[in-house]
């Protein structure tokens, strides 16, 4: 084969192999903000992707989005749109609370938006938002324990003093030593720390209020609730520090099951009162 012609051959498949490149697309912009798609009844709201965002950008993103969405769920928008206030005031409520989960609930609403204004209707919608408040909640600690709380026992009533706290945050529960108190008849005075020679564990159902090992008769103790209805009873004395096992209440009393004859210590003319309190652990 001649030269010109192998230069021939060479120009045309490097023209060729030209022509069969194409040119990569160019990225597209994601969709932030109200857009209405052909065929669409109205516009939905658009969020921002929030992963990334520094504390500032990402909290003017959140105001955004959160008003947006209200207008829509008020009819403010105009567009057919419009759900019961007290619901949607109730979901603000709680997002402002918890505004770090608004970014999820606005890539939620924008799938029940979309299907809403693709002809799908507003029930699903509404229904959704119905239940947030609630989903919102779950797994929340409402009543966290943040400052130390004192009280003085009541030796006529049982369980007393509720106050809230959240799982995996300890609390110290103290009671004053040196003030005295009877829970029998004739019995000993006893302090916080109850009767030393009258133990309680395994005593029958209704008959002390502790019946762990460590629990004893007249000692103060605690009962800790949990959200999902779990309960447990724990010897406290003068001093215990507790680690909640999940969100609930905590209450004390002492170890007892009849407080009419309660009785603390009168001592030239003074009257014992025994102080208790509730304190986050350090």
């Amino acid at each position: 084969m001649s030269t010109a012609r192998v230069l021939s051959v060479i120009v045309v498949s490097a023209a060729l192999a030209g022509c069969g490149k194409k040119k990569a697309p160019e990225p597209v912009a994601p969709i932030v903000g109200w857009h209405q798609e052909e065929g669409w009844m109205g516009a939905c709201w658009f969020p921002p992707s929030f992963d990334g965002m520094g504390g500032g950008e990402a909290r003017v993103a959140r105001s955004e989005s959160l008003d947006a969405m209200m207008a829509q769920w008020t009819g403010q928008r105009g567009d057919g749109v419009s759900f019961d206030e007290t619901v949607a005031t109730n979901v603000e409520t709680q997002l402002l609370r918890f505004p770090d989960k608004i970014g999820q609930v606005a890539v939620d609403n924008l799938a029940k938006c979309r299907t809403a204004m693709a002809g799908g209707g507003t029930a699903a919608w509404s229904s959704w938002l119905t239940t947030l408040p609630r989903k919102l909640l779950e797994g929340e600690c409402m009543q966290p324990l943040r400052d130390t709380m004192f009280w003085y026992v009541d030796l006529g009533q049982g369980w007393q003093f509720n106050a809230g706290v959240c799982a995996g945050e300890p609390v110290r529960i103290t009671a004053s030593a040196n003030d005295y108190y009877q829970v029998d008849d004739k019995g000993p005075w006893i302090n916080a720390s109850g009767d030393p020679d009258k133990s309680t564990a395994g005593a029958a159902p209704g008959e002390y209020l502790c019946t762990v090992e460590g629990c004893f008769a007249g000692q103060l103790v605690l009962r800790w609730r949990g959200a999902d209805g779990a309960e447990i009873v724990r010897p406290v004395g003068t001093s215990l520090e507790f680690n909640p096992p999940g969100h609930g209440t905590i209450e004390i009393s002492v170890n007892d099951t009849s407080f009419f004859n309660n009785t603390f210590k009168i001592e030239r003319g003074v009257q014992h009162r025994t102080q208790v309190t509730y304190a986050p652990a350090d």
